[in-house]
């Protein structure tokens, strides 16, 4: 029978593992992971490292946005629920922090921060100023998705000071700054979100972060979207989809969609429906019900003027309490309805914008 590897040996791997997943280096963080499955078998026995390794598979199906697979982890780790409530805070922590995560990938955003706020407790017995950096990262992004933007604030800002310091995080700390962008945008400090864009544009091309490098184009093409900048907006969603890292991720679907929007309202009919039909036909493939939903939504608007399938449309939206995005899409159907001169139209659909805006405030009265 053959010598067994120390587990001490294999938790130092699954702890370089980790830092990759919490880089985003998806290659090198497959690697590892091949490698320590290939260690397992002739581990010596240890089941915390066992439940550790499970743990970090769960949050490596998240990086990659395989929620497939996640979802099979995640039913495991719910049954072993009690065996880990006994072992030590980190695991503890881990799993209540990756499962937030999951909510949140699944758009259940107050969930989502609700297992934030159990990890957060395990946290503070935790000294790793990175781990408690992307924490904050974390919690910042849920809190920005039910816009509680001061609260988000706080938390990005926090991230970002942690990231900053720390070399190996550049491309986290460009991620946070964007987060507080967002956050800046969405108050309507347009140019001071701009700003905070540019400057993540040229840290993610100096640092050769392709990935950022698309999220900050695609960020950008929001912003000028919002100022009535279209041209401008659908070159940067151009360029975000020239990018190859942003093609293999969910990225590229969100892009299409406001690319399609944007072309839409520039009165580019022919083209905004073939990026359109890309878009949905991808949303379809891997089932991403909320771009689905709004793929649905402007084809309705824009192409039939369907206003019974533009209601129907949203009925995932208002299932997942995105009030902030019915809303959103419910002012674009009251201006474009208003522009073509179908006053109780556009006057219906200004009225269920304004009652969507009313549902945001609602949704944080089942934050725990």
């Amino acid at each position: 029978m053959g010598v067994k590897i120390a587990s001490e040996q294999v938790a130092k791997k699954m702890n370089q593992w980790y830092g990759m997943i919490r880089q985003q280096k998806v290659d090198q963080a497959i690697a590892m992971k091949d490698e320590i499955e290939h260690a397992l078998p002739n581990m010596e026995e240890d089941q915390d490292l066992l439940l550790y390794f499970n743990l970090l598979d769960f949050r490596h199906g998240i990086m990659l946005e395989n929620l497939k697979a996640s979802k099979e982890i995640f039913k495991q780790l719910e049954e072993q629920k009690e065996g880990i409530e006994k072992t030590d805070a980190m695991i503890q922590y881990y799993f209540y922090f990756f499962s937030g995560q999951y909510e949140f990938y699944n758009k259940n955003y107050i969930k989502a921060i609700n297992l934030y706020q159990i990890a957060e407790n395990k946290l503070k017995e935790i000294p790793d100023e990175i781990e408690n950096a992307e924490f904050h990262y974390r919690v910042a992004i849920a809190y920005y998705r039910i816009k509680q933007y001061f609260f988000s604030l706080s938390h990005a800002q926090k991230a970002l000071d942690s990231f900053k310091g720390n070399g190996n995080y550049i491309e986290k700390a460009i991620n946070a700054e964007m987060v507080i962008a967002a956050n800046k945008m969405d108050l309507f400090r347009l140019e001071e979100s701009e700003i905070h864009y540019k400057h993540a544009l040229d840290k993610s091309r100096e640092g050769g972060f392709p990935y950022a490098e698309s999220l900050a184009l695609f960020n950008l093409g929001l912003n000028y979207a919002l100022r009535n900048m279209l041209s401008e907006s659908a070159e940067c969603f151009k360029k975000a989809l020239e990018i190859e890292e942003c093609q293999k991720r969910n990225l590229a679907i969100k892009a299409k969609f406001e690319l399609s929007l944007v072309l839409y309202k520039s009165g580019l009919k022919d083209e905004a429906k073939r990026r359109c039909q890309e878009g949905y036909s991808e949303a379809l493939k891997i089932n991403e019900e909320e771009y689905i939903a709004k793929f649905n939504f402007i084809y309705a608007l824009y192409d039939i003027g369907d206003s019974g399938k533009i209601e129907k449309s949203l009925e995932y939206l208002k299932g997942k309490k995105l009030w902030f995005d019915v809303a959103e899409l419910m002012l674009d159907a009251a201006f474009h309805y208003k522009k073509s001169g179908d006053i109780k139209k556009a006057s219906e659909f200004f009225e269920k914008a304004h009652f969507a805006r009313n549902q945001i405030f609602k949704v944080t009265e089942e934050l725990k």
